[in-house]
């Protein structure tokens, strides 16, 4: 008996003498984990994104939670003639709909990057998805970027102005330049 007696005062003093520890902690840990998202955020370049806007990117992302976050992006490098990749920058896709200009005439390697975390799962994760394209002049190019419970997609469709039928674009990996630098 004198064990319990000894355990109910704590509980009792804890409970009436610091009510806010626990407000208090999660703040702390809430403040540490957002701090950490940003620092992640501007540790890139931004793509310049002076060219005519011809990539019109819409992004829906859906964590599943409301604990946890999703943050997509997109990287945009320049592939040279031996197939090198030049990383010129990238467009946080925070919005959901961002237009981005990118050259045509000219290979493109798009890097779409989604990023999620959960606060109090203290569990991260990336997901890449990459593509080359070679955008053609006076063509639109409309993305459809989502991610939902872990699960990601990426679709392109090729358009000319002023017209809704257009064609799917396949994806690219980047092994398809070297073969098609070899054509030539």
């Amino acid at each position: 008996m004198s064990r319990s007696h000894e355990v109910t005062p704590l509980v009792t003093n804890r409970a009436m003498g610091k009510p806010l520890d626990i407000g208090r902690t999660a703040f702390v840990v809430f403040s540490i984990c957002t701090a950490s998202l940003l620092a992640g955020c501007f540790g890139s370049k931004t793509y310049p994104n002076t060219f005519d806007k011809n990539l019109h990117v819409h992004t829906v992302t859906d964590s599943g939670s409301w604990f946890s976050r999703v943050r997509a992006a997109v990287d945009i490098h320049r592939v040279g003639g031996d197939c090198a990749l030049n990383y010129e920058g990238t467009v946080q896709l925070a919005d959901s709909k961002i237009d981005i200009g990118i050259p045509p005439h000219r290979w493109s390697y798009l890097v779409f990057v989604f990023g999620s975390s959960s606060f109090f799962a203290n569990r991260s994760g990336t997901i890449t998805y990459g593509t080359l394209l070679k955008a053609r002049p006076n063509y639109h190019y409309d993305v459809a970027v989502r991610y939902k419970d872990d699960m990601y997609h990426v679709g392109i469709r090729e358009t000319l102005p002023n017209q809704s039928a257009g064609r799917e674009i396949e994806p690219l990996e980047l092994s398809a330049c070297r073969s098609s630098s070899g054509r030539k």
